[in-house]
């Protein structure tokens, strides 16, 4: 028999369910686009979790081509991996999590000017969490600060696709293969992997889904001066506490600390009109926002 005609036999009554290992490919579709664009998948291995001072020990990303009309994904351009030492011990969590241990490091410095060939003339930069990675990456890399970027766990909706957890090894187990994960450019694989999927519940292209949110406008909303009485209602209604969020009060004082949150654009009226009644109590507004495009979400520079 063979491995399909065994897969087959197992799966024929409903009791299993075969999953495959991912073989990454170097070429999704041998056609060539009709509206061709770069786009680059990363991972970051990081010290810890604080973007403000943690640091990258691994990057590892996937250059391919694509099409923008169709969301299709094409030939395999280019793969990086590489480490870099930071120069401090790394805890036993990090050494836990990546297999990544300290004498892998020493002396090693990430490939500064093959990774800028290949971020510098990316259409798209692409992560599994970009609101980790970004920050990360532009605090090591700050001349990429001004590339587009979409995050496959928030700019598709999974549980539309009725899968409820958001990590990256059981959407891949729910989109059908598996990977060792925890390793850069494997995490990077495996999610362009994702992208070349069709969504189990919508028979949408995943990459076509990331590319749609990604294009949109969003906003960002601060609620500076908001009454101290209102905090529950604004965290009931989606804002996070942004402690180190500095700003000048309707008196001309320095503070510092707001709640805030990221609106689609086609909710921005109905978000003003809530704010201004629920939290402002009908006062002239006084929340201030910035607008945003792919061009700086899930950057730092969303926040300023």
């Amino acid at each position: 028999m063979t491995d399909h005609d065994i897969i087959q036999q197992l799966e024929k009554n409903g009791l299993y369910q075969v999953i495959e290992k991912l073989q990454a490919p170097d070429v999704y579709h041998q056609s060539r686009p009709q509206t061709p664009r770069l786009g680059i998948v990363l991972d970051t291995e990081t010290t810890g979790l604080d973007t403000k001072k943690d640091k990258i020990i691994e990057l590892g990303f996937i250059a391919f081509e694509y099409d923008a009309g169709s969301g299709s994904i094409h030939r395999i351009l280019h793969r990086f991996v590489g480490f870099e030492d930071p120069q401090e011990a790394l805890s036993d969590i990090v050494k836990q999590l990546t297999g990544i241990h300290d004498d892998m490091l020493t002396g090693q410095t990430l490939d500064e000017k093959n990774i800028m060939v290949w971020l510098g003339k990316a259409d798209l930069i692409i992560a599994h969490n970009a609101g980790f990675d970004r920050p990360m990456l532009e605090r090591r890399f700050p001349q990429v600060s001004d590339k587009n970027w979409a995050c496959t766990l928030n700019d598709i909706n999974w549980q539309d696709e009725n899968i409820a957890s958001l990590k990256l090894d059981y959407i891949a187990y729910k989109l059908g293969y598996f990977f060792e994960g925890h390793r850069a450019v494997n995490d990077a694989e495996a999610t362009l992997h994702m992208l070349s999927k069709t969504l189990p519940k919508s028979a949408k292209s995943a990459m076509m889904e990331l590319l749609i949110h990604a294009r949109k406008k969003s906003r960002r909303y601060f609620a500076v001066d908001a009454p101290f009485d209102k905090k529950d209602e604004l965290k009931d209604n989606g804002y996070r506490w942004l402690a180190d969020y500095a700003y000048t009060d309707k008196y001309g004082k320095p503070k510092k600390g707001v709640w805030s949150k990221s609106i689609p654009e086609l909710d921005i009226e109905h978000e003003e009109a809530w704010l201004i009644e629920r939290i402002y109590n009908g006062q002239a507004t006084q929340f201030i926002y910035n607008d945003i495009t792919a061009n700086h979400r899930y950057s730092i520079q969303e926040f300023q």
